[in-house]
């Protein structure tokens, strides 16, 4: 009632100060323009407060409240609910599964696969043609079980996580208000939040795309047919995997870029190139320019950096990801984004604002689903326990999975001469033509490149092509976090014929060179009988 009156006076105030502006307007009385401003401003306010007043509000509590279903959030939703014991609900827009259970990892890997098969299949004249049908439903299926196994929210249920669907704008430290159809609901979080957005498709400013029915990797799991002709603008993972795959399924792909996987060695781009022409990808070097649509059917002729023109059926953009960080709140509760467009972190992974954390692609760092996954658990750690850990790493291993596949960690040689100088830089390289695996698989495209200390042995970095490039990486990631000296992996006996092997004959080939460096003293030494 009292509010009610209170509405009723501001309303008359307002009526009262209308009737004077219509009565008295002029530059003496241009106070009434001001109090009548207020007067209205004042009495919505007052009429939103009782509406909100008389209109369920739904409210919860949770101990952790993470905002996103991807890699991130999951590990991190996961830990605190599962292991942790905390009470944890996730919040997801979309998907439950994000990036990698939809449009990244397990399509993109189930796809690749199909094509292997496929290409080995017409390679041995087994079968010529692939069924497309046949290949979504591969994937399809791979992507149901995964998500009914991992992401939903009855996989959910079973880590003490509850689930939501709908947007989630932060609307203090400690509050998240999620936007559904049927009603907000603010979640309130008792210990902390924590970001896990993730990112999206880069749209190039091109002259010509937005006349042209364009793909980026989220939709083009959508396509209905195996495409004739397919234009891939990008040559970082993303686009090699997928240049490799479709051709392997019968398309004719272009692949237009600067360099294929320019962050790697630049030797892997070179002999990947070779290996793409061999496999009938044509590679034009340089950038798309322009494009232009050719045809009603979406066909659309592209133009290169270098003067080239090429026509195709199907363009598929691919040239990089920005972190999701529009309207959710940042600004109102002070979060900071950093220069690549992120959320600014710190070490621990804890953002400008106390008690709110960012993980995985997010915050602008490497853009990785496992590495993503690794921050998720530290963000939920740091929160939820005692001290912290580092969120925040250097060594972080990276595979494209191309055919051959190649893998890296740490600096390459060109980084590391640049940052400790060539006279403390040594090299280990061999080629896959060497390795008794590779040439019984009649792999022998690639190499195993290890960048190494000159003086005390520990590994700065190292590239590995082979096509088991993704699992041999992991034990050169484990040498360099415990310190191991590249020449005690002569030590450890790997099992014959295998990949891994050439890691030992590498490492025991710098071992022995150290040793012959001492022989005089050895040889006095065995005078002795020692």
């Amino acid at each position: 009632m009292a509010s009610l009156l209170l509405s009723t006076m501001i309303l008359g105030l307002s009526l009262h100060s209308a009737r004077g502006l219509a009565t008295s307007f002029s530059p003496v009385n241009h106070v009434y323009v001001s109090r009548f401003a207020f007067a209205l401003k004042l009495q919505s306010r007052v009429i939103y407060i009782i509406s909100s007043a008389h209109r369920p509000v739904k409210r919860k509590q949770k101990d952790l409240v993470v905002v996103g279903g991807g890699s991130a959030g999951l590990t991190a939703a996961k830990l605190a609910g599962g292991t942790l014991g905390n009470s944890v609900v996730i919040i997801e827009e979309s998907k439950l599964g994000g990036d990698c259970t939809w449009t990244g990892c397990v399509p993109s890997k189930s796809l690749l696969a199909s094509a292997k098969a496929a290409f080995i299949s017409r390679r041995q004249a087994i079968q010529s043609t692939v069924d497309f049908q046949d290949v979504k439903d591969s994937f399809r299926r791979n992507q149901r079980e995964i998500y009914e196994e991992d992401d939903s929210p009855t996989a959910l249920e079973r880590f003490n996580v509850e689930s939501m669907s709908g947007r989630a704008i932060l609307t203090s430290p400690t509050t998240v208000t999620v936007k559904k159809n049927d009603g907000d609901i603010t979640v309130r979080a008792r210990e902390g939040i924590i970001l896990c957005t993730g990112a999206s498709p880069i749209t190039p400013s091109i002259p010509g795309l937005q006349d042209v029915n364009y793909l980026s990797y989220e939709d083009v799991w959508e396509m209905e047919e195996l495409p004739k002709r397919m234009t891939v603008v990008g040559g970082g993972p993303i686009g090699c995997e997928l240049a490799q795959a479709f051709c392997r399924l019968g398309s004719n792909v272009t692949i237009i870029a600067s360099r294929l996987l320019p962050k790697e060695e630049p030797r892997v781009g070179e002999v990947l190139r070779e290996v793409f022409i061999e496999e009938g990808i044509m590679v034009l070097e340089g950038r798309m320019q322009a494009v232009r649509r050719i045809d009603a059917n979406g066909g659309h002729e592209a133009l290169t950096s270098n003067g080239v023109k090429v026509e195709g059926d199907t363009l598929l953009m691919s040239i990089g990801r920005s972190p999701n960080v529009a309207n959710m709140g940042l600004d109102l509760v002070g979060i900071d984004l950093n220069e690549r467009g992120g959320i600014s972190v710190n070490d621990k992974l804890q953002t400008s604002c106390k008690g709110i954390y960012a993980a995985g692609d997010c915050t602008g760092d490497r853009q990785f689903t496992h590495y993503a996954g690794f921050q998720g658990a530290i963000a939920s750690r740091n929160i939820l326990l005692p001290l912290s850990d580092p969120g925040i790493l250097q060594t972080i291993p990276s595979a494209t999975f191309t055919s051959p596949e190649i893998a890296s960690v740490g600096c390459t040689e060109a980084q590391a001469i640049e940052k400790l100088g060539e006279s403390k830089v040594a090299i280990s390289e061999m080629d896959l033509a060497k390795v008794d695996r590779a040439v019984c698989d009649g792999q022998t495209k690639g190499f195993i490149k290890v960048v190494h200390h000159k003086k005390n042995g520990q590994i700065l970095g190292a590239t590995v092509m082979a096509p088991s490039a993704g699992e041999l990486i992991s034990e050169i990631s484990v040498a360099m976090t415990a310190k191991i000296p590249f020449a005690n992996l002569a030590k450890v006996i790997h099992p014959y014929p295998s990949y891994a092997i050439a890691l030992q004959i590498m490492a025991a080939e710098v071992y022995y060179e150290k040793t012959m460096k001492l022989k005089w003293l050895y040889d006095i030494l065995k005078r002795f009988g020692l």
